[in-house]
């Protein structure tokens, strides 16, 4: 958060809560079990993130269901199920290019689309990850296109690398259709590349949010069957309203800042204790930790509580 100069606007520095917002209903809980990695270096339980709720529409996001993935078509290429990269899950789809022309891939159709209220317009926003795990410097993106196959937005193009890259593109709707979602060359080439995490979501903005699918941690859920369905992410905490924990170890806890042996404003806690903050908590920020015992990595569980929004 950034902060103005001048003294004089010290009350807008912190936030001072209503009595409403105070005694609204913990609404959700976020298991914590966190070991410290490195001694003497503090470390996060839990970080306040301002990633966005989405829905992500594509049914076999990641690849993990039917060989060649199910819900995808050939288009001048050659697709599988691969398991010699994956970027989330077990599996990639694998792309052998035909090298007979440019944009040869595979595509996945959408549902039936459309932009939303007139006034508060919905984007269409696409996004998948790219590698070919042998840097060989060709090219590929994602591309939107119509029923047709006619090209509307093309992604930005990823130099293939063995390390995974984002393409997105996005397109501003008109009236409702079904559109295809293209993974394909930029130009023509014989590389096998490979793709995960192909993401498409109606944003109220042209940048893709964080990759979700059901199986991608905590507030993200299939809406149905598992690796066949669509997907969305909750909106997390943005405000610690309390906190049930055990350390192993000696520890220094801090509330909104990074734990400290030294600054005086990080709270001891001896090994082996049950220890725990409620109401009037309101943390914006973090709950950090840091060994209290040279050479010590201790381990702190438990469950952090608090509210997924807020009219602040």
């Amino acid at each position: 958060m950034a902060f103005g100069t001048n003294p004089r606007d010290h009350i807008s520095w912190e936030i001072d809560p209503s009595t409403r917002d105070n005694t609204h209903i913990w609404t959700k809980g976020n298991p914590v079990d966190s070991t410290l990695a490195v001694a003497g270096t503090a470390q996060n339980l839990i970080a306040i993130s301002d990633e966005k709720p989405t829905v992500n529409l594509v049914t076999n996001p990641s690849f993990e269901t039917g060989d060649p993935p199910t819900g995808y078509t050939a288009f001048g290429a050659t697709l599988t199920r691969s398991a010699t990269v994956a970027r989330s899950g077990t599996y990639s789809i694998s792309i052998n290019p035909d090298n007979v022309a440019a944009g040869e891939g595979g595509y996945w159709t959408t549902e039936t689309l459309a932009r939303g209220d007139v006034d508060h317009p919905l984007v269409m926003v696409a996004s998948v990850y790219l590698q070919d795990n042998v840097n060989s410097g060709n090219g590929a993106r994602i591309v939107v296109a119509d029923s047709s196959g006619v090209t509307l937005a093309n992604g930005n193009s990823v130099v293939l690398s063995a390390a995974w890259q984002r393409s997105s593109a996005f397109y501003l709707m008109s009236a409702g259709a079904t559109y295809r979602i293209y993974i394909s060359t930029v130009l023509q080439h014989n590389t096998t590349f490979y793709a995960d995490n192909l993401q498409n979501e109606l944003l109220f903005q042209s940048t893709p949010t964080a990759y979700c699918d059901g199986a991608t941690g905590l507030y993200n859920e299939w809406e149905d069957t598992a690796h066949a369905s669509r997907s969305r992410r909750l909106q997390g905490l943005v405000s610690i309203r309390g906190y049930t924990l055990h350390n192993t170890r000696d520890i220094y806890l801090a509330e909104g800042r990074t734990a400290s042996t030294t600054d005086g404003g990080s709270r001891f806690v001896r090994a082996g204790t049950d220890f725990w903050e409620d109401f009037p908590v309101d943390i914006q920020d973090n709950l950090s930790f840091v060994n209290a015992v040279a050479g010590e990595n201790p381990r702190v569980f438990g469950v952090i509580r608090g509210v997924h929004y807020s009219k602040r």
